[in-house]
């Protein structure tokens, strides 16, 4: 069975995405080679981290890649902060089948809506520049006590190479300093840190600020 590539864990910026993806470099965390099976989709829980190669053209020779991500949730409209994508899982619903009304696979496992954030970056690897994602999964209830990079040695210990993780939106003509910025905005102290609040639907605006850190949890690694 695949485990997620880390657990109990918060993605505060895009600075802690190039930590993990760099830890997944160096084989200090897995990474996910195939999609989810419904077992391993029913483990997800707020703090499930996962990271995953795209697809690439020579998937043939190399079967290396997944072509995308599906996790069985039903989500809204995405929504943009600071290179990041933001999906609501939608409310469980029931389908109505030939003898009976069945829920939603969700909703007997759990009350609290899921959020799932998304990261997408171009990676040089030893096999030549690929496609990287990662997808986090928290909650408005969950948010406070998740762990961060800070909480680990072995990962906030580590020193990413500047440059080496180019987030995929900054080339589709966005400012590239927001998304890749220099040595000294990305040391982690003067990054903004984001925080998913309460999100209103009645709102188009969103509504991420600046959080402090959490308190030390769990983590999975190999």
């Amino acid at each position: 069975m695949q485990t997620a590539t880390c657990t109990n864990l918060r993605i505060r910026s895009p600075s802690d995405v190039r930590v993990v993806f760099h830890a997944v470099l160096l084989d200090i965390l897995p990474m996910v080679t195939r999609r989810l099976d419904s077992e391993e989709r029913g483990l997800i829980l707020p703090g499930s981290v996962y990271v995953w190669e795209e697809r690439g053209a020579h998937a043939e020779i190399t079967g290396v890649g997944i072509e995308r991500w599906t996790d069985g949730i039903r989500w809204g409209p995405s929504r943009v902060r600071e290179g990041f994508l933001f999906y609501h899982e939608k409310p469980p619903s029931h389908y109505v089948f030939p003898g009976g009304i069945f829920p939603s696979h969700r909703q007997h496992a759990s009350q609290e809506l899921l959020i799932k954030q998304t990261y997408t970056a171009f990676v040089d690897t030893p096999r030549g520049q690929r496609k990287w994602h990662l997808i986090a999964y928290f909650t408005e209830e969950s948010v406070d006590r998740l762990s961060c990079i800070d909480d680990y040695p072995t990962l906030s210990s580590l020193k990413v190479p500047h440059g080496k993780y180019k987030s995929a939106r900054s080339v589709k003509g966005r400012p590239d300093h927001i998304f890749n910025p220099d040595d000294s905005a990305d040391s982690g102290e003067s990054f903004s840190h984001l925080q998913y609040v309460a999100y209103d639907p009645r709102s188009t605006a969103s509504s991420i600020s600046a959080r402090s850190t959490p308190s030390p949890g769990i983590m999975h690694a190999p």
